[in-house]
């Protein structure tokens, strides 16, 4: 039985309404850990990552400071999805099978940043930041800030492989390193305060994931004494991890994430052709404007075993 017009466009509205389901329904990882900004422009420069001034005692004229300028700049990439339905299966009734496409479509849509969020991670090591160096580096120096490394090194017994005792010890370097990242002014990112790291990701392989699991949440430790994590973090497994070396810890306590996600223009969706007879199927069409990129080091460690 062949669908009327109207019932054809209500039916294919509602296969638009999937879409918006699919997004809704989609838990990206990427607002986790980014900086979200809105842009205004093709790209945007973030030049003044330096630290504020601290307060000082008030003697004489004010002291007026300037943030030290830094050069990165991130443009603007305009991504697109679209499908044909074709006016056959409009014609014939058979529109039930694109509900789950289209559903399926929104939530790739919805995830997308998180694909260029795990480019940026696994390739840490060999693109730049705000300061020049690599964004996972062993010698960042900026201003008053010393040679500083969140790129770091854990020897396992076996080799790569870590014992619970091996993660928990390499856990608790990378911590400890966080805690010493100094800023352009050599004042500590992190301030002495009763818990500094309150909110910690740790993000692992799938091969570290049990060990990582066994490590950081066991109550006891093998000898029998309470097994002692210092600010426990969320551990957060991620398939596209694919070193069963390493590990990386993200601070999300501060202002700044370690990454930034760069809104130019949100989703938009629309369907064209329903109603034109010169083309044989109707276009489903997506496209947003944005990217994704590196931001605060300092609140970023990756640890790699040897």
């Amino acid at each position: 039985m062949a669908l009327d017009t109207a019932r054809a466009v209500a039916t294919l509205r509602g296969l638009t309404a999937k879409f918006d389901i699919g997004m809704e329904q989609a838990s990206p990882f990427y607002p986790e850990v980014c900086t979200q900004v809105t842009s205004q422009g093709a790209d945007e420069k973030y030049g003044f990552m330096g630290a504020m001034p601290g307060m000082r005692e008030w003697l004489g004229d004010r002291q007026f400071q300037s943030l030290r300028a830094a050069d990165y700049t991130l443009a603007n990439k305009e991504y697109e999805s679209s499908v044909k339905i074709e006016k056959n299966d409009i014609d014939d009734d058979r529109l039930s099978m694109y509900g789950p496409v289209l559903e399926q479509l929104g939530q790739e849509a919805a995830h997308h940043p998180d694909e260029l969020l795990l480019s940026l991670i696994t390739g840490g090591e060999a693109a730049a930041c705000f300061d020049g160096q690599y964004f996972f580096d062993t010698d960042h120096a900026w201003g008053d800030s010393g040679t500083q490394s969140n790129d770091l090194t854990y020897a396992a017994a076996s080799g790569t492989t870590p014992t619970e005792a091996e993660f928990l010890g390499a856990y608790h370097a990378a911590r400890k390193a966080m805690l010493g990242f100094k800023n352009d002014q050599g004042k500590l990112y992190i301030r002495p305060t009763v818990r500094p790291l309150q909110k910690l990701i740790l993000l692992v392989p799938p091969d570290l994931e049990l060990v990582a699991n066994q490590a950081i949440n066991k109550q006891l430790v093998s000898s029998g004494e309470t097994n002692i994590v210092l600010d426990k973090p969320t551990i957060v497994t991620l398939g596209g991890l694919t070193d069963a070396t390493k590990f990386y810890l993200f601070n999300l306590g501060q202002s700044l994430k370690p990454f930034v996600f760069q809104a130019r223009r949100p989703l938009a969706r629309v369907m064209k052709g329903m109603d034109d007879r010169e083309f044989k199927d109707v276009k489903f069409m997506t496209d947003a404007r944005y990217n994704l990129g590196y931001l605060a080091w300092w609140n970023a460690v990756l640890t790699t075993f040897t």
